[in-house]
């Protein structure tokens, strides 16, 4: 999202006032400009402040400022106010340099540099810019290598989404891509398994293996994945619900997938420990079976 600041020198309370003429893209609230400041994928040129007397949180931002040597300039709340369009700027907006998303083949070449399991989210035309920054959040958590999107008719980086993701998009790779099937045929190349969530599956997202190099496929809120994606899929998944709704929120059932895909890897190396009651472990079938010990047979 692109904002014009105008030109415009004042006095205020005592204190002299510098608005500038600048097109920027602009980020705001403490933990998106902190992360956006520790990021390798934004660049802030400029922070706006609205306050004299800083909190240690908001102090933290502007020594890291300092030490990067980004010039900071004192403006007033309600100057950020419409800068953000009444977004919760928390007295600090930072205008970054023209978002520069990822490419296909960096984000690759970067998981196959890391030498594990890989995990890409690929959304096929996401809209609403708050889901997004929270599938942007719980992929980060959840070890994704990468996000892939379209380029047409589908929301980017812009401020509220970085604001919703809380920072998460200054520390993962996001790639615009022109076409996401051709696309899901180069992830195929790799070695990479493409699953795609769709609410007519009739396989449940338990009954998969999750523990291969995988790539999750999450359509478009209410329209779910445009014909030919869906077709270009290894398999198509659900994810089990009751009541009357046929659907999760895009946000949620992207948090529940990642979290499963996680999941197994995590019982992969690290199987659960057998049931306990008070008093001892739980006996067969719910605790350990008497087995035969090793080398007597059965």
């Amino acid at each position: 999202m692109i904002w014009l600041l105008k030109i415009g020198i004042y006095l205020e309370f005592g204190i002299w006032i510098l608005e500038f003429d600048l097109m920027a893209q602009i980020i705001y609230g403490i933990h998106p400009v902190e992360e956006a400041l520790k990021s390798s994928h934004l660049q802030i040129q400029k922070i706006l402040i609205s306050t004299q007397t800083p909190p240690p949180p908001l102090q933290r931002i502007l020594d890291l400022a300092n030490q990067r040597k980004i010039p900071v300039t004192l403006t007033t709340k309600e100057f950020l106010e419409r800068m953000t369009k009444g977004g919760v700027h928390q007295n600090i907006v930072g205008l970054l340099k023209e978002t520069s998303y990822a490419d296909v083949g960096g984000i690759l070449s970067h998981w196959k540099k890391e030498g594990s399991k890989a995990l890409f989210l690929i959304l096929d035309g996401i809209q609403d810019p708050q889901n997004f920054g929270s599938l942007i959040r719980t992929a980060l958590g959840c070890g994704a290598h990468g996000i892939l999107i379209p380029k047409d008719r589908a929301v980017g980086i812009t401020p509220v989404v970085i604001k919703a993701s809380a920072g998460a998009v200054a520390h993962l790779p996001i790639a615009r891509v022109v076409n996401i099937a051709t696309t899901i045929d180069a992830l195929k190349r790799e070695g990479v398994w493409v699953y795609g969530a769709s609410g007519e599956a009739g396989d449940l997202i338990y009954q998969l293996d999750l523990d291969v190099d995988v790539a999750i496929v999450i359509g478009a809120e209410g329209k779910g994945m445009r014909p030919l994606v869906k077709k270009k899929c290894d398999k198509l998944f659900s994810i089990p619900m009751k009541g009357p709704l046929s659907s999760f929120n895009a946000s949620v059932s992207g948090g529940m997938i990642l979290y499963e895909v996680m999941r197994q890897r995590s019982l992969h190396h690290n199987p659960p420990s057998p049931p306990f009651i008070k008093g001892g472990i739980l006996p067969p079938p719910f605790g350990l079976l008497n087995l035969p010990e090793a080398g007597k047979g059965r």
